[in-house]
């Protein structure tokens, strides 16, 4: 491990006075100091009142765990985190041959097998095939996880905005992305649901957190959604007016899961009360695709019955509906 690595591992433990670092490594003194001013370079470290500290940042706080979990795992986190061995890691999700994946990150194929050796000497890597080598990651392993983490902060979370004299976002993510979120957004308006955590910020726009077991698509989302009361009111609609949603996939997915009626009938319903705000072709489309069997829309408000305006879409689709039509008509003008 290079004198870099060392400060920072150490730092990540535990914040350093900047002389009780220089004579805890072993290294010469102009060796540490070189390091710390590279940390500070890199807005990894910082120093203050003497002390050197890891930068309070998600993607930094990330890298720190990363280095920790490495040394309880024996793995030498220096050449876990070189821009190397990451790019042959990043390349394993879409390619797994050595020819491959050398084509990929431009590196030579001793290079790419002395990667693939040592992680998978660390059990980060399977190998599913040995010749020649298919390989993938081992997603029981702590530190897999860690990585993914930390190659993923630049993915764009889900959001769907809210309007209104106190304007709010909605967001759902993984637990991960949750954390990322906390920690780069804790000095705004944040609340996560069902936990009653609530803090006010600077920002007017209040973002809600909800927290998912994995990454959902938009259209995975809607369905999710149109389930629910709430979701059937508010958050499928912004979805749609937004236009958010690919409805090609939408369809697929919707078949997947036995629901193309109570989709399409639900887009159509909204495009009763707002022309096109779907395509009729689209509705068409889901038409040609309902099912033969009667579903039930919202089984939860039967308890409310009916009201007489539900016949033509129950014909159309063979649809049991039990909507407040009048709450969806607030929503798509509102909203």
């Amino acid at each position: 491990m290079n004198a870099r690595s060392a400060v920072f591992a150490l730092i990540s433990i535990r914040s350093q006075p900047l002389r009780k670092l220089v004579n805890r490594l072993p290294y010469a003194p102009p060796t540490v100091y070189n390091a710390v001013h590279q940390l500070e370079k890199e807005k990894l470290a910082k120093i203050e009142n003497g002390v050197v500290m890891v930068v309070e940042e998600y993607s930094v706080h990330n890298l720190s765990e990363i280095y920790i979990q490495s040394l309880t795992h024996g793995v030498d986190p220096e050449f876990l985190t070189r821009d190397s061995t990451l790019s042959v890691w990043k390349s394993l999700k879409n390619l797994s041959l050595i020819k491959e994946i050398r084509e990929e990150t431009g590196l030579s194929a001793v290079s790419v097998k002395k990667i693939l050796t040592y992680l998978k000497e660390k059990d980060l890597l399977l190998y599913k095939k040995r010749k020649p080598i298919v390989a993938e990651y081992n997603v029981n392993h702590t530190l897999c996880n860690l990585i993914n983490m930390y190659l993923g902060t630049g993915k764009e979370s889900q959001v769907v905005q809210y309007p209104g004299s106190v304007p709010f976002q909605e967001i759902m993510e993984t637990p991960d992305q949750i954390e990322k979120i906390l920690y780069q957004q804790i000095d705004e308006s944040l609340t996560v649901k069902h936990t009653g955590f609530l803090v006010k910020g600077s920002s007017e726009r209040i973002t809600i957190l909800e927290s998912v077991d994995k990454d959902l698509t938009y259209e995975e989302t809607f369905l999710k959604k149109l389930f629910s009361t709430q979701g059937a009111e508010e958050y499928c609609i912004l979805m749609v007016k937004q236009g958010l949603l690919n409805y090609e996939r939408l369809i697929a997915l919707a078949e997947q899961q036995k629901a193309v009626s109570v989709v399409g009938c639900y887009l159509d319903i909204l495009n009763s009360i707002e022309k096109q705000m779907v395509s009729p072709m689209v509705i068409e489309k889901f038409l040609a695709r309902k099912s033969k069997y009667k579903k039930t829309f919202l089984s939860q408000e039967k308890e409310y019955g009916k009201h007489g305006w539900e016949p033509p879409f129950e014909n159309r689709w063979n649809i049991d509906l039990y909507l407040d039509l009048g709450a969806i008509k607030h929503g798509v003008r509102s909203l």
